[in-house]
């Protein structure tokens, strides 16, 4: 018999299948011949590869065929029916574990994308940043100046690239209108550095640093939108702020750095900053010190290596250049994902530690609720038992309804989790690094999935102890299994750990809340209301002309009542930082103070609401050719001043025009204090220059309307384009609105966590009705007695919310020790918010023994009004 016949006989059944599986054998056969193969060796390979296939498929039907199968699968449609009856019980558990898997897995894939992803370049793990280090006071990283970078770069011999990098804004003035984009000024090694190719052309050279190089690298995005896709488009000219520059390359899909901004659409080297006609370029100054940087570690090379190397490194530089380097005597080594993470990790790693609390007060409360199910159904199991059905049989239905049960509420929490993980990203403020990155992850779904599973096996495994010894006649007379008490002290127990729980979270929420609040409510130092700002970049020596001529027209527009420009502008988060020198006090350069800078035109202060409390604002007459004068605020005044009227004083930035030298500024008023941040706890101490005096940019433009700001925005666009059609207006938006995306992380994190600690007061306040109610349910007979022997219906309530307290409280006591250390955490990670340690644990004890009094008082009432003939006639 050859083998299609014996195939025809083993699958006489299915003579489809058997002709199927011939016709598999035959085009084999073939197939392995047509390929060189011997057609007895080409039979015999394909016999045995058939072989496994008939073998496998003999097994899958066994098991198809098997009596468990078919057992599970009445098992699994009694439990089904079983949970339609008991719908209440079934949607209270599934909406638990849908919220504690859900949550859980929503922001541990948002950890995972920002925190624990490695960086997207190959051997990601070998790049770190490299910074200097500045120790007056608290130590902190500094940019590096291009001077002491190009030092890095020559003498280091730990890296195999130290790359420069900056943030800029170019303007693309080959299309009408002109268009404003994202770009980087790097240094020629950025993309070798990084390990990763263009799409089309090539890389930097060496040679395209040097001062008069005009390359260009342009990223996908903007070759595909903004030159057709052209694959041409290597070794064009295209134009950028006014100059020319030669198109080299095209960045890959994907590609853009650095990864925490928004994505670049054109590089180019430092050749840019390499000229500056008239002045000294800003490569040649050491004092500017205004660059990211980024290296590869050489193969052998360990990070605390390479800080000793950049240390001793950072030493000579200081040494040899003291005025402009003695602070910065270090340098600041770290892996570029630490860096990257950044203050984004201290409140993921909160919001991480809130919702594995939740997931496991959701395990209790599961716990408690299938604890309690089980228990109910003490008569009808053992019903079923006399009557002839196995304990196995029975052990295995209770375990089917527990996993069913896990499998539908860890299938709600995973497409909870789908939902919240697509609506994370747009709510959370811009600096949210690699949020494109953010999906669910399948990690920790399925790790929450089977945590899921083992809590319901874990409950069910007393079960199968207690059906394998239980007295089926006793079982039927009492309706239970016998001696309860060790199952109370589980689910007493499970309480306890859900009220200390669920207090943790309670405090911290609390914290948090009342820490946003006070953010809110603190006095920005000006008027944001009806206010409005805009930025644009007009090129060439025709700056300051387009502005004045831009707030002279804007100040006519009806319904505008002020019009000025500044920058940085308030709460925004942005600073300027540069050193002064006090002609009272002289020091050496090198140990001069610093503060916050800013450059402004005339009538800025009154155009942002913010009060000049002594002195004069600023004037049209405030130029070059007039003597050298400054505003400062009220901390700048306090700080530097202390006591004395600092109308008068003379002071020396080392900010100039050009190649103009320091010189001493008078002080001429003093304004109050406008944020800069508004995380900030303290004040930030600024001077501000007159715009006229140091015109380094133009800064952005604030507008005061009475009338509709949303009115106002085609108005202001008209008006620029009919000064210069090829400037573009962008970054519009109202102060209300600046406000609002600053304070948009803290409030984000303050909502997830108090959501998670609401859900957690829920929770708590279902497990304790639930352990009380069934203690209630329990005693019937025990309290329809006392209530017939004279127990007044106020005792039996007490009693029963004494229980119920006793639980609270212990769970209270503990979760008051783990609310002092989570308090301390959060002040230590989150050092922008203000401690009131006291009044939230006050508050958030009082919220949760209300909410377990009002939990407790409903079985309370119940129990008092039982009727003693009823409950014990039942009996």
């Amino acid at each position: 018999m050859n083998w299609m016949d014996r195939l025809r006989v083993k699958w006489s059944g299915d003579p489809d299948l058997a002709e199927e599986m011939a016709q598999h054998l035959e085009e084999k056969i073939d197939d392995l011949v047509a390929r060189g193969v011997p057609r007895e060796e080409a039979a015999h390979q394909a016999r045995r590869e058939l072989g496994n296939l008939m073998l496998l498929a003999e097994r899958c039907r066994d098991v198809w065929r098997s009596p468990y199968l078919a057992d599970l699968a009445i098992d699994i449609r009694y439990a089904w029916r079983f949970l339609r009856r008991s719908q209440t019980f079934a949607a209270a558990a599934i909406v638990t574990l849908a919220l504690g898997i859900g949550a859980n897995a929503a922001v541990f894939s948002i950890v995972r994308a920002v925190v624990l992803r490695p960086l997207p370049f190959p051997d990601g793990d070998r790049l770190v940043s490299v910074q200097s280090r500045d120790v007056r006071g608290t130590p902190h990283p500094t940019p590096l100046s291009y001077p002491t970078f190009f030092d890095f770069r020559r003498n280091n011999r730990s890296f195999e690239h130290l790359v420069s990098y900056r943030d800029e804004t170019f303007t693309l003035t080959d299309r009408t209108p002109a268009i404003r984009v994202n770009g980087q000024v790097v240094s020629w090694d950025l993309f070798d550095a990084l390990r990763v190719r263009p799409a089309l052309g090539r890389g930097f050279i060496a040679d395209e640093e040097q001062a008069g190089s005009r390359a260009a690298i342009l990223g996908y995005d903007a070759w595909a939108n903004n030159f057709g896709g052209d694959p041409g488009i290597v070794g064009r000219s295209i134009t950028i702020d006014g100059t020319a520059h030669t198109v080299v390359g095209v960045a890959a899909r994907g590609f853009s750095f650095p990864i925490d901004g928004p994505r670049v659409q054109v590089y180019v080297t430092l050749a840019r900053d390499a000229v500056n006609p008239g002045g000294q370029p800003v490569t040649e100054q050491r004092g500017a010190r205004m660059l990211r940087s980024i290296a590869r570690l050489k193969r052998g090379v360990t990070l605390p290596v390479a800080q000793a190397e950049m240390d001793a490194l950072a030493a000579t530089v200081a040494a040899t250049h003291p005025d402009q380097n003695r602070n910065i005597a270090s340098a600041y080594v770290r892996s570029e994902l630490e860096r990257l993470v950044g203050d984004t990790k201290a409140p993921l790693m909160i919001l991480l530690g809130a919702v594995a609390l939740l997931l496991l007060i959701a395990c209790a409360n599961i716990a408690n609720l299938l604890l309690a199910r089980v228990m109910d159904r003490a008569r009808e199991l053992a019903m079923r038992m006399a009557i002839g059905a196995s304990r196995e049989r029975l052990i295995r239905q209770v375990l089917t309804e527990n996993l069913l049960l896990a499998a539908i509420g860890s299938m709600a929490g995973i497409a909870l989790a789908g939902v919240a993980v697509r609506l994370a990203a747009p709510l959370w403020p811009m600096q949210l690094p690699r949020a494109a990155d953010i999906a669910v992850d399948w990690t920790v779904v399925a790790f929450s999935v089977c945590l899921a599973f083992v809590t319901s096996i874990a409950i069910g495994l007393p079960t199968m102890v207690r059906l394998s010894r239980a007295d089926v006649s006793a079982s039927l007379r009492t309706g239970s299994w016998g001696n309860t008490a060790g199952r109370d002290h589980i689910r007493n127990g499970l309480v306890v750990a859900q009220v200390a729980l669920g207090l943790v979270l309670l405090c911290g929420a609390t914290f948090l809340i009342e820490s946003f609040l006070y953010l809110v409510q603190r006095d920005p130092g000006f008027r944001p209301d009806q206010l409005i700002s805009f930025s644009l970049s007009p090129t060439g020596e025709r700056q300051r002309e387009f502005l004045d001529q831009l707030l002279e027209r804007l100040r006519g527009v009806p319904g505008v009542t002020a019009a000025s420009a500044g920058s940085p502008l308030p709460l925004t988060g942005s600073q300027m930082q540069m050193s002064f020198g006090i002609q009272e006090r002289p020091v050496a350069p090198s140990d001069r103070p610093y503060a916050n800078m800013a450059i402004v035109t005339p009538g800025f202060f009154q155009t942002i609401g913010a009060r000049i409390e002594q002195g004069r604002d600023f004037t049209d007459r405030d130029d070059e050719r007039s003597a050298p004068v400054l505003i400062v605020n009220r901390a700048f005044a306090d700080r530097f001043f202390p006591g004395e009227n600092p109308i008068g004083k003379r002071i020396q930035p080392g900010a100039t025009n050009k190649n103009q030298k320091p010189m001493m500024r008078e002080i001429v008023a003093v304004v109050g204090d406008a944020r800069q941040s508004p995380l900030g706890l303290d004040r930030d101490a600024i001077y501000y220059f007159p715009y006229r005096q140091l015109s380094w940019f133009v800064p952005a433009i604030v507008v005061r309307t009475s009338g509709p700001l949303t009115e106002l925005a085609p108005t202001i666009r008209g008006l620029v384009a009919e000064i210069d059609a090829s400037v573009p207006v962008e970054g519009m938006r109202t102060m209300k609105e600046l406000m609002s995306m600053s304070m948009a992380g803290p409030r984000l994190l303050t909502g997830l966590l108090g959501t998670f600690a609401f859900i957690a007061l829920v929770l708590t306040a279902v497990g304790l009705y639930g352990v009380v109610g069934y203690a209630v349910a329990k005693q019937t007979r025990e309290i329809g007695v006392r209530i017939a022997l004279g127990a007044t219906r106020r005792s039996v309530t007490r009693a029963v919310i004494a229980r119920a307290a006793i639980l609270v409280g212990i769970g209270m006591a503990l979760g008051l020790a783990g609310s002092l250390a989570a308090g301390r955490v959060l002040a230590s990670v989150l050092t922008n918010f203000p401690v009131h340690n006291l009044r939230v644990l006050v508050i958030a004890c009082v919220t949760l023994a209300s909410c377990a009094a009002a939990a407790s008082f409903l079985p309370a009432r119940r129990a008092a009004s039982i009727d003693p003939l009823q409950a014990l006639r039942s009996e």
